[in-house]
């Protein structure tokens, strides 16, 4: 596998003088920073990753800047890197073959909020800046990763799917969520598309693979006043029929659905005051207005209310959702070393697929689950609020790491019982998850890079990889 360790003299020459020389790094601790993401999550990435490193980070804060940045590159014909704020953890913007990564997270202007309910944005915005503004006005974010107040948003599009909010408006690739995407090619001269509606998704999580993202327009939610909710109960399977039945009740608008299998809530070191021995958990964040219905509705049901905190505005801590999604997974794993995790999409019969999971591999898998409108089509009514079948059972569940061998049998087995699995133990895009218009994004990734240098060796299936030797890195468990 070839590798772009060092630039000629001539390209960084160049790149200083488009950006400034403060802002074109080359080595020490900040670069290696620039060209890692949370991969360490997985330590069959831990393996194929460690060792990866840019042989240059560019920081671009205008869109002329980025512009001759990629032009030089493109001469150059050196592998290009865009990154956010790097709180991924696929390795999405690890650079496995060398180059430059550029740093897009100062080019963060929020350039609009509209009234009417969308926003438009620079990619280096952060979450937390769109949602803190958009509440001013009677709206927030549809969907946001629980990285949201570190998160970039072309760093959340190219990388993520969904997260807080998924249960009632889906991800970023449901109808209707994304209002448009403009990309940028990778080419001498930088070219400008812009896909609007459902012709932008194959622009969506990929790595930035098929084009450098410069403009995102997205479609708001209405402002909910929330209540963060914690409920604990020591029966696994009562705490679960609740939370199911809480997911799916369309009369409580609501942002968040979790359930966290005991020991999980035990390496939540700031809650731990509000958690009771060997109980499990569920964190509900609701409109207030149904937040004592909701904890009503548990009591009736032997389930206690044991947290109940404000969702403040303007948001400021604490936010129980930094304990969701990978969230769930940094916490335990700094708690217990030998966790790793799956993302798991469950059918139907989810209960059934737990009690094979356990029986099969007692003591492997802890569940971490989250409730998502998952269909095509959100079922929503008029006033944002969703039609009950239309949500169905994720999550992130935990697995003690005793091999890789053993953790693609723990994958395999999920696919025979019908649990649908996005491996996060891999770095290329198509095994990551699923992705049904490959072709079209090959397509894409034909027209913005056709020099082949968008974060090379990415997309499996592009045949065109100017730095890839014969026999490439498997990049997958």
């Amino acid at each position: 596998m070839s590798t772009i360790s060092t630039l000629p003299p001539d390209l960084i020459v160049e790149l200083r003088a488009c950006v400034g020389p403060d802002k074109v790094i080359e080595g020490g601790e900040t670069l290696e920073a620039l060209s890692k993401d949370f991969y360490w999550y997985s330590p069959v990435l831990q393996r194929l990753l460690g060792d990866k490193v840019a042989a240059a980070a560019v920081r671009v804060s205008t869109l002329d800047e980025l512009r001759t940045v990629v032009s030089a590159c493109a001469r150059a014909k050196v592998p290009v890197v865009p990154r956010g704020a790097g709180t991924g953890n696929y390795g999405q913007c690890v650079p496995i073959h060398g180059g430059v990564v550029i740093d897009l997270t100062p080019f963060d202007r929020v350039l609009e909020i509209s009234p009417e309910g969308w926003f438009r944005a620079e990619p280096g915005a952060r979450l937390a800046t769109i949602e803190t503004e958009a509440r001013k006005i009677g709206w927030e974010l549809r969907t946001m990763p629980s990285t949201w107040v570190k998160s970039s948003l072309g760093g959340f599009f190219c990388g993520g799917s969904g997260g807080i909010g998924s249960v009632t408006w889906g991800g970023i690739g449901s109808p209707d969520n994304v209002k448009s995407v403009t990309l940028m090619s990778c080419e001498e001269t930088p070219r400008f598309i812009k896909l609007e509606g459902q012709d932008a998704r194959p622009g969506l999580h990929t790595y930035g693979t098929t084009g450098i993202m410069v403009e995102i327009e997205m479609r708001l939610a209405p402002r909910y006043d929330y209540d963060q909710l914690l409920f604990s109960s020591p029966d696994w399977s009562k705490l679960l029929d609740w939370t199911d039945m809480a997911a799916r009740n369309p009369q409580w608008s609501k942002r968040l659905v979790t359930m966290f299998e005991d020991p999980i809530p035990t390496h939540f070191k700031p809650l731990l005051k509000y958690f009771r021995p060997g109980e499990h958990v569920s964190l509900y964040v609701v409109d207030k207005n149904s937040a004592d219905e909701a904890i009503a509705s548990a009591a009736a049901a032997g389930i206690d209310c044991v947290c109940r905190l404000r969702f403040s505005d303007p948001p400021k801590p604490p936010f129980l959702s930094d304990y969701t999604f990978n969230h769930t997974s940094l916490w335990a794993i700094k708690g217990d070393p030998s966790f790793t995790y799956i993302q798991a999409g469950f059918g139907e019969n989810f209960r059934e697929q737990f009690k094979l999971l356990q029986a099969k591999f007692p003591g492997e898998i802890v569940f971490h689950l989250e409730w998502l409108c998952r269909r095509g089509l959100p079922l929503r009514d008029g006033s944002g609020k969703y039609y009950g079948d239309g949500v169905g059972v994720g999550g992130i569940p935990l697995v003690h790491f005793v091999s890789e061998e053993r953790l693609q049998e723990i994958i395999s087995y999920c696919a025979e019982i019908g649990v649908g699995v996005a491996n996060p133990h891999t770095y290329f895009l198509e095994d990551g998850g699923s992705h049904p218009d490959i072709d079209t994004k090959r397509a894409l990734k034909a027209d913005l890079d056709p020099l082949g240098l968008l974060n090379p060796g990415k997309m499996r299936t592009y045949a065109h990889n100017p730095f890839a030797e014969a026999t490439e890195l498997s990049g997958a468990v």
